[in-house]
C-alpha cells in the first residue's frame, strides 16, 4: 500500500497545493463528508439515513463545509468523496462520518454503496489517501459500520487501521468483531458529546467510549486508532452567532439579500433588548457583539442602568400574566413523610408549542388541562435514596461525588422513573405517575405565553444552565436554589432534565388536546422536557422538548412526580 500512497500523493500534491493559495492565512479550512447508506435492498440498514442527516446538521451548525450523500450509489459515493477531498487543505480541520454496511477484503476496509453489493464497493483508502496528502491539523474518520451483512464473507467487521499523522479513525466496535444485537448507542453518544461547546474531539470520543461501555455493560467497545490532535471542536465557543442563539434564544433571522448572517442576528439580538432598562441585558449583547452595531449605544446604557437603581427589565412587561391565567390552588403539601411536596395545578386551555424553531415543536396547538397535583420540586437523592432502602427502586445512582440530599436525582431512565412512582403509590395510597407533556408545559408556563417562564429572553440567575449564569455550575444545584414560577413550581427551567410519560413524536399534529399523554405501540423514546444544567438556554424554553431511550440512563436526566386529584 506505500508505493499505491506515494503514487497518489504525486498526483494529488500539486492540486491540493495550488488549491491552498486561496485559503487565507488566518482561515482554518473545516471540512467534512457525510455518507449514509440505508436502502440496500438485501439488508436495509435501518436508520442511517436519519443519522446521517443529525451528523451533517451538527457539523453544518459548527460551521464545516459539509459534502453529504445518502443512499448512494458507487458512482455517487467516488463524486462526494472527490468533492470533499477538492475542499481540504493543509492544516485543515475534518471530519468523515460514514454510517452504512462495508466489508474487509484484500487486507482493506471497503465501503457498499446501495446497488450490487460488494461489485459496488468502494475502497476505504480513497477517503484515507487525501486526507494523508493534505496534511490535516485534525481529523475523525467515524465509520459507523461492521453490522454483519451478506457480504462480508468468512472475514467480519472492519480492519484496523495503523495510527495516521492527524487522523484518528473511530469504529463503534473492536476490529474483526460485528455489532452486537441491538441499538448501536456509538453515534447518538457522539453527537451528544459534539454539540457540547469548546469540547475537544478527544474528549468528546472519551465519552462516547465510556458512554457506550456503561450503557451495553462492556458488549460493546468502541474502538479508537489513535486520539485525535487538540484543536478539533465541532461546536465553537463564543461566536457571535452562536451566543446570541445559545446565551438568548434569539430566533433566527430570514435570510436577506446583501446582509450578513452575523448582521442580521445583531440587530435581532438589539430589538430583543432595546427597550429594556437593565445593565445585564446590555452586557449580554455585548458579550456576543462587542463591535456589533449598537456596541456604543449598549455600553452607555449598560453604565447608565447599572449606576443607578435597576428599573424591571422589559422581560418583566414581556411576563405580564393574562387577566384569566389560572392560579394555584392551597398551599404545598405532602402526602407522607419522606415524599415529595406537591402542588396542585388548576384545572385550564393553553396554547401549546412553538412555531419559532423545531419542526418537531410545531404546530402549536389549544390543550385542555384537568386539574393534578405536581411536584413542587424535582425528585431528590433523599427521597429516591429512600425507596431504595424501602426495597421499591433497586438502583442507586452515583452522585458523582457531589453530594446527594437535596440535588435532584440523576442519571435516572424513564422504566427507574416508573419504578418510583409504583413504589410511591403502594406507600400512599394516592395514584403517582409522570405528569404529561401537556401537563408539564402547561405548569411550567404557568399563565405566560413567552419564551421563557419568566419572560420573552434570558435573564441571568433563573436558572442552572450552560450560559445562565455568571458563574458556571456544571451540575445540578439542590433543589429550589432559583425563584420559583407562578405556579410555586421550582427548577422547571434547568437544573435536571425531567422525564414525561409521553412517547416522543416528530410533530403534533397527532398529539391529543385533552392534556392527556402522546402513546405509540412499541414506544421507543420518550420525551424530557425543561432542559438541564447541561444544556444552552435554547432547551429552556417553555416550548423545548427533547428525547431519549427510556432505558437508557444518562447523568443529566431526572423527573418530578405528578398525581390525579
Amino acid at each position: 500500500m506505500a508505493w499505491l500512497r506515494v503514487l497518489i500523493a504525486v498526483v494529488l500534491l500539486p492540486m491540493l497545493a495550488a488549491s491552498g493559495l486561496a485559503q487565507q492565512p488566518s482561515e482554518v479550512a473545516r471540512v467534512a463528508l457525510v455518507i449514509a447508506n440505508e436502502a440496500y435492498p438485501e439488508a436495509p440498514m435501518a436508520g442511517a439515513a436519519q443519522r446521517g442527516r443529525a451528523v451533517a446538521q451538527v457539523l453544518s451548525a459548527g460551521g464545516f463545509d459539509v459534502v453529504s450523500v445518502e443512499n448512494a450509489d458507487r458512482n455517487a459515493l467516488r463524486q462526494a468523496i472527490a468533492s470533499f477531498a477538492s475542499k481540504l487543505r493543509r492544516g485543515a480541520q475534518a471530519v468523515v462520518f460514514y454510517s452504512g454496511h462495508a466489508i474487509q477484503e484484500r487486507n482493506r476496509n471497503f465501503l457498499l454503496s446501495v446497488q450490487n453489493g460488494a461489485e459496488g464497493a468502494v475502497d476505504l483508502d480513497e477517503i484515507v489517501d487525501p486526507l494523508i496528502v493534505a496534511r490535516p491539523a485534525s481529523a475523525l474518520i467515524f465509520l459507523d459500520a461492521g453490522r454483519d451483512n451478506p457480504w462480508q464473507g468468512k472475514a467480519k467487521g472492519l480492519l484496523p487501521l495503523e495510527p495516521m499523522e492527524g487522523i484518528a479513525v473511530l469504529f463503534p466496535t473492536a476490529p474483526g468483531k460485528p455489532l452486537p444485537g441491538g441499538p448501536d448507542r456509538a453515534v447518538e453518544a457522539w453527537l451528544k458529546a459534539i454539540r457540547t461547546p469548546g469540547l475537544e474531539m478527544a474528549q468528546a470520543l472519551k465519552q462516547v467510549r465510556d458512554t457506550v461501555s456503561r450503557e451495553t455493560r462492556r458488549s460493546q467497545q468502541v474502538w479508537l486508532s489513535a486520539e485525535p490532535p487538540k484543536g478539533l471542536v465541532v461546536t465553537p465557543v463564543f461566536q457571535p452567532v452562536a451566543v446570541a442563539l445559545g446565551s438568548r434564544a434569539v430566533i433566527p433571522p430570514p435570510q436577506t439579500p446583501g446582509v450578513t448572517q452575523d448582521a442580521a442576528y445583531d440587530l435581532a439580538f438589539w430589538e430583543s433588548i432595546r427597550n429594556s432598562r437593565n445593565a445585564a441585558e446590555y452586557r449580554a449583547y455585548l458579550d456576543a457583539f462587542p463591535n456589533g452595531r449598537f456596541a456604543s449605544l449598549a455600553r452607555a446604557r449598560e453604565q447608565e442602568y447599572r449606576a443607578g437603581p435597576v428599573a424591571p427589565a422589559a422581560t418583566a412587561v414581556a411576563i405580564a400574566t393574562p387577566p384569566a391565567s389560572p392560579q394555584p390552588a392551597g398551599a404545598p403539601q405532602r402526602d407522607c413523610t419522606g415524599c415529595p411536596e406537591l402542588v396542585a395545578i388548576p384545572a385550564g386551555s393553553f396554547q401549546m408549542g412553538s412555531n419559532d424553531l423545531y419542526e418537531f415543536e410545531k404546530p402549536v396547538h389549544p390543550v385542555t388541562v384537568r386539574g393534578f397535583y405536581l411536584g413542587a420540586r424535582e425528585v431528590t437523592f433523599e427521597e429516591w435514596d429512600l425507596c431504595v432502602d424501602q426495597g421499591g427502586c433497586n438502583y442507586r445512582p452515583d452522585d458523582r461525588g457531589l453530594g446527594r440530599g437535596k440535588r435532584p436525582v440523576t442519571d435516572i431512565h424513564w422504566n427507574d422513573a416508573n419504578a418510583y412512582l409504583t413504589w410511591l403509590s403502594a406507600r400512599t395510597g394516592k395514584p403517582y405517575r409522570l405528569p404529561t407533556e401537556s401537563e408539564w408545559e402547561y405548569a411550567a408556563r404557568a399563565g405566560t405565553t413567552t419564551t421563557y417562564p419568566w419572560g420573552q429572553t434570558l435573564v441571568k440567575e433563573r436558572a442552572n444552565c450552560l450560559g445562565c449564569n455568571d458563574q458556571k455550575r456544571g451540575s445540578a444545584t439542590p433543589a429550589g436554589q432559583f425563584p420559583p414560577n407562578a405556579f410555586g413550581l421550582y427548577d422547571m427551567a434547568g437544573n435536571a432534565a425531567e422525564w414525561v410519560a409521553d412517547c416522543w413524536s416528530e410533530n403534533y399534529r397527532s398529539a391529543p388536546r385533552d392534556g392527556s399523554a402522546y402513546t405509540v405501540a412499541n414506544c421507543r423514546e420518550r420525551v424530557l422536557r425543561g432542559g438541564s444544567f447541561n444544556n444552552d438556554p435554547r432547551y429552556l424554553r417553555s416550548a423545548a422538548r427533547f428525547k431519549y431511550e427510556p432505558d437508557v440512563r444518562f447523568y443529566t436526566n431526572g423527573f418530578r412526580v405528578a398525581r390525579d386529584r
